[in-house]
């Protein structure tokens, strides 16, 4: 059961994280993206067999945005459960924070293991894959989690992604546009769409991505806004 002042601790986590976005990578925002709903709320929720004081301790090292503290603490944790998917999604989150997509895979290619049937398992492996230059590994991951969970909004955006990186460019904006038809404020899809509308030559397209980003408050908005005007 969750108390007061751990949800309101997830609160904060989750306004630090969207805070800090601005000053990621593209392949580091999406990873970020990638944990469902954004972050240590998600986190939290998915330990469910774990201690209140170990989920309180998460919270505080992702509130912190101490990354390597919060890998440790996840391999301590692993070491004593090596069974636990739990541990091995806070290992994976962690891994991605610190800029290591191949760690990240490791861990959730792990999670999922242990938790073969969880479609997020599937979308963070194939995120994870695709930031460590393994598009194609990816896309099978990809096309894996689309079997076992059907078709979901950010499993398409991140097909789109993956797409574009290997220059199927009608492939990755068909997968975005029905991401978006699934969930039509999908910032991760709409930062992908504004990207490759911007690479098709589709400015309006791309400017009128940057603008639904912006009205979402989102950062990507002013960075493909900025994209938009190198392009001239």
């Amino acid at each position: 059961m969750w108390t007061a002042g751990t949800v309101a601790c997830c609160r904060t986590a989750l306004g630090v994280l969207l805070l800090s976005l601005a000053a990621c990578t593209p392949q580091q925002m999406l990873l970020s993206a990638l944990v469902p709903d954004g972050t240590a709320a998600v986190l939290l929720g998915n330990l469910r067999g774990i201690a209140d004081a170990n989920r309180r301790q998460v919270a505080e090292l992702e509130q912190s945005g101490d990354w390597p503290a919060l890998a440790a603490f996840a391999e301590r944790n692993i070491s004593r459960d090596p069974f636990s998917a739990e541990w091995r999604l806070v290992a994976g989150y962690a891994a991605s924070r610190l800029g290591d997509p191949r760690a990240a895979a490791g861990h959730y290619g792990e999670m999922l293991r242990l938790a073969p049937d969880d479609p997020a398992g599937y979308r963070l492996l194939a995120g994870a894959q695709h930031a460590g230059g393994e598009p194609r590994r990816a896309m099978r991951t990809l096309e894996q989690g689309l079997l076992v969970g059907g078709e979901s909004a950010l499993t398409l955006a991140l097909r789109g992604d993956v797409r574009a990186d290997a220059g199927e460019l009608e492939a990755a904006r068909s997968a975005y546009r029905r991401a978006l038809t699934l969930s039509p404020r999908l910032e991760p899809a709409w930062w992908g769409e504004g990207r490759l509308a911007l690479r098709m030559g589709r400015l309006d397209e791309a400017r009128r991505a940057a603008a639904l980003l912006r009205d979402m408050n989102s950062p990507r908005g002013e960075e493909l806004e900025r994209l938009i005007a190198g392009s001239r």
